[in-house]
């Protein structure tokens, strides 16, 4: 059954939407986004990003003030008596309805500042990602950029060590944006080689090993000269060598891993590590030796096929000329030549002419 509204309540609803209608939209926030550009791999679902455009509130948040400059007073009173939950709020509400005022960056600063005092890590993370965006052209007083990056970064650094430590550790994924954003609002600062490292240790960690591979193996493409370069060449390897053990059969996978050992060897050639990566090499070696031979064996003797048999013995002396098995595939190369009477084994190749007929010219 239809019920029909109170008229008290059209008439209420209808003067609240003619006056939020007369109210002025929000003005610009000032300065552009100076975090990910057009170039990045971020996505508008990306946890770590920046909250949404902060727009006048009129009914919760709303400043108790009528001038930014006494809304900022408020806050900062309540933030000298230590009422951190009052003042933040306080300072949210001035951003939220004044924010292209001169006080909304020193608001916007102390937002975030004061969530990271209370150690909600999520939230101070993107609200220094706002300040970040929206006022690095006009900071706050005695606020620098690098120092609002520093913050990022020891934010994420919180939350990475606790990664793996029980149902309520923090998501793999939001703590390994939050270090592609550090990198990305600070590209040239000393610590953002260790950053893209901590990308890679964060999927690493959490056993995502294809990619943790992509952020370690950033790392010296983006930074060289690094000293963590190698570390995280060496880590890199160890994944891929991961995945090829998780995956015996995946020639690739496995081919790749062994690039990845054989750079990282020679990057740490004199290192410790060494001697692990060597061992790990020679495994993978190995089983790539004996699977490249039996795939040869198969076409010789399950299929019997002479000429594809040929071929890959043929390829396999050309990968591995002085392992184990080369003697064996040389012998039985030479036996399949010899049955085919000195002609080529492979069997894209043509055969001969025959010999004439006796008393006969070609």
């Amino acid at each position: 059954m239809h019920v029909r509204p109170p008229a008290l309540l059209l008439r209420a609803t209808a003067t609240l939407a003619l006056a939020l209608a007369a109210l002025p939209a929000p003005a610009a926030q000032p300065g552009g986004p100076v975090g990910p550009g057009p170039d990045d791999t971020f996505t508008p679902s990306d946890r770590a990003a920046a909250p949404d455009y902060k727009t006048p509130c009129y009914v919760w948040g709303r400043p108790a003030e009528s001038t930014p400059a006494a809304q900022l007073a408020r806050a900062r009173r309540f933030e000298r008596a230590r009422h951190f939950g009052s003042a933040r709020k306080a300072y949210d509400a001035l951003v939220h309805n004044w924010g292209a005022s001169p006080e909304a960056a020193e608001a916007q600063l102390a937002v975030a500042s004061l969530r990271e005092r209370e150690r909600d890590w999520d939230d101070a993370f993107r609200e220094y990602q706002y300040y970040l965006e929206r006022y690095a052209q006009s900071p706050a007083a005695g606020a620098t950029y690098a120092a609002v990056v520093a913050s990022q970064y020891a934010v994420a650094n919180e939350l990475r060590a606790k990664i793996g430590g029980g149902p309520w550790s923090p998501s793999t994924e939001m703590v390994a944006s939050m270090y592609r954003h550090i990198v990305a609002n600070a590209p040239d600062a000393a610590f953002a080689p260790a950053a893209v490292f901590a990308e890679g240790d964060c999927y690493e960690r959490s056993g995502e090993w294809e990619k943790a591979i992509v952020a370690f193996e950033r790392l010296p493409a983006k930074y060289p000269s690094s000293p963590l370069a190698t570390d995280a060449l060496l880590h890199a390897a160890g994944c891929r060598y991961r995945l090829a053990r998780r995956h015996p059969n995946d020639e690739r996978t496995r081919d790749h891993a062994i690039e990845g050992l054989r750079l990282a060897l020679r990057a740490a050639s004199g290192r410790p590590e060494a001697a692990e990566v060597s061992a790990k090499l020679d495994e993978l070696v190995a089983v790539s030796t004996r699977s490249a031979f039996e795939k040869a064996a198969f076409y010789d003797r399950v299929r019997h096929n002479d000429g594809a048999a040929a071929v890959a013995y043929r390829e396999f002396l050309r990968l591995h000329p002085s392992s184990a098995e080369a003697p064996l595939a040389r012998a039985r190369l030479a036996e399949l030549s010899a049955r085919a009477g000195g002609a080529p084994a492979f069997p894209d190749q043509p055969s001969p002419a025959p010999a004439p007929a006796p008393g006969k010219q070609p």
